[in-house]
């Protein structure tokens, strides 16, 4: 087997039938890859979409279980994929036409651990955002964190996401790597970390591939951030990341790029208690901060927007959390005046 390709579906009936069907319309036998799509205890009707489309196709691998979470989700699906890669897919985005034989070339002619994929961002119009295809890199291979940093350009290009991505089954089982629960937002981060920390052979495959949607139900648009499974997420995201520094014997590299996704998710459980309506939050998050061994965060290796506030977080937990309540308070005036005068 190719290719598992895993998708974790919850409430997207309107969405999962053309993503499945971009996966048939491809240029390899259908017996060379696996779907296998994971029903996460979605209560609309995707069940009864699911079972239609696998009576049609023989390489459906359905799988049931009670609500979870999308990282549960996926990790149901790793445990039980055959492919030589595995290939996470969103339910509500899907991919080009005859696109699987050339990226497993790519993937088995470098003997990549990681392959980057191309990536089309579609605004809710369908019309495209942007375009990621990182066309000057293919044919290179490159070390995780090197990889990491390509992929992220100006901080902006490409923001973390583990769709989209080739991973080595090889590569990942020897490296103990899965979601961990319970981090309902920005999972991917904490997962993406710990991938390309320890990948040695990454590539990117210059060509159009993956084509993700703007659906304003999913978790990037639902005001999730400031809620309390989100907060606890960060916390879990950060702490697991310390638990990996310490148990991996990671080289100084490794060491300091571990040192921004942990700032970035300990600043995140800050940011989350700041804006009208959760300020109440803060008292009590900070003294689950210092119980938790976060007060002080290492910072070396940081990216210059982490190294800042991470410096002012070290200075002052309190002071970072006013100066970020500011920022807000600054940017909601300019956005206000912004409007204003537009209409004037």
């Amino acid at each position: 087997m190719k290719l598992s390709i895993i998708i974790p579906v919850y409430n997207v009936e309107e969405y999962i039938e053309k993503c499945i069907l971009s996966l048939q319309d491809q240029d390899i036998p259908h017996s060379d890859y696996e779907i296998i799509i994971i029903n996460d205890g979605s209560p609309d009707n995707s069940r009864e979409v699911i079972i239609r489309l696998a009576a049609q196709y023989n390489n459906i691998v359905f799988i049931e279980q009670e609500n979870k979470g999308v990282s549960q989700a996926r990790n149901a699906g790793i445990d039980k994929a055959i492919g030589q890669y595995l290939l996470f897919i969103d339910p509500d985005d899907y991919v080009e036409a005859n696109s699987f034989s050339h990226i497993w070339k790519d993937a088995c002619e470098s003997n990549a651990e990681v392959v980057f994929l191309g990536y089309t961002f579609l605004n809710a119009d369908n019309s495209v955002k942007k375009e990621i295809l990182f066309k000057e890199e293919k044919g290179k291979v490159y070390p995780g964190i090197m990889a990491y940093h390509i992929s992220r350009g100006d901080g902006n290009t490409d923001p973390d996401r583990s769709v989209a991505i080739l991973y080595k089954r090889d590569f990942m089982n020897k490296a103990n790597i899965h979601y961990i629960a319970n981090i309902p937002y920005l999972e991917d981060g904490e997962f993406l970390a710990r991938v390309m920390c320890l990948a040695e052979r990454c590539i990117f495959s210059g060509s159009p591939f993956y084509i993700r949607t703007t659906r304003l139900g999913s978790a990037t648009n639902s005001g999730l951030f400031h809620s309390d499974k989100a907060i606890n997420g960060f916390f879990n995201a950060a702490t697991n990341l310390k638990e990996f520094k310490k148990t991996y014997l990671l080289n100084k590299a490794q060491s300091n790029f571990i040192n921004q996704p942990i700032t970035k998710f300990t600043l995140l459980i800050v940011q989350a208690c700041t804006g009208k309506g959760y300020r109440s939050k803060y008292k009590d998050i900070k003294k689950r901060i210092k119980k938790k061994g976060l007060a002080k965060i290492e910072i070396e290796g940081c990216s210059a927007f982490y190294y800042k506030y991470g410096l002012l977080f070290n200075l002052s937990n309190d002071l970072f959390y006013h100066i970020w309540t500011a920022r807000l308070v600054m940017i909601s005036i300019g956005n206000k005046l912004q409007s204003l005068f537009s209409k004037s």
